[in-house]
């Protein structure tokens, strides 16, 4: 067995000693030089299940090295906001209202223990960490859907509100 062992030990460190070496080399340029400030509209879409999540404008600009670079940022703000604490067995808030198709935001402020934050008909199962923030879309159909953590008793002890879409 330590005969394997230092086998092992001589290997890894063989391989250690293995390394790929890059170098680069500096090019002084003489004189200026000209950087075309060009700018083109750019529309990316980007889609999950056939409906549109994000179509965002930008700009693509070519920066100091000639290189095009386009910034986006993806989504928008939200159309909802909430601040949640998931304590023992409830959550508080337990009611978010929202209209049909809101982007909705809940920022989980507090978590005791370990709990869920589950949607069915929105698809969503999360996993609440204290400063986490989950965004979603509510249903385009108007109607109350129920939250709950998932986690063992916790739903039939209390954990659990309604998401109210108007």
């Amino acid at each position: 067995m330590n005969y394997f062992l230092s086998l092992l030990a001589i290997v890894a460190l063989a391989g250690a000693g293995c390394a790929q070496v890059s170098t680069t080399a500096e090019t002084t340029v003489e004189g200026e030089v000209e950087v075309a400030e060009q700018t083109s509209p750019v529309t990316i879409e980007v889609t999950a299940d056939g409906e549109a999540v994000v179509a965002q404008e930008g700009e693509t600009t070519v920066d100091e090295n000639g290189v095009p670079v386009t910034e986006i940022i993806l989504g928008a703000d939200p159309d909802v906001e909430v601040n949640m604490e998931a304590a023992n067995f409830s959550f508080m808030p337990n009611v978010i209202n929202a209209s049909a198709g809101d982007r909705v935001s809940v920022t989980f402020t507090k978590n005791a223990g370990f709990h869920t934050f589950v949607i069915d008909e929105v698809g969503i199962e999360f996993a609440i960490a204290e400063g986490e923030v989950l965004n979603f879309t509510a249903p385009s159909e108007p109607g109350s859907y129920a939250f709950y953590c998932s986690i063992g008793s916790h739903r039939s002890q209390g954990m659990e509100g309604t998401l109210i879409v108007e």
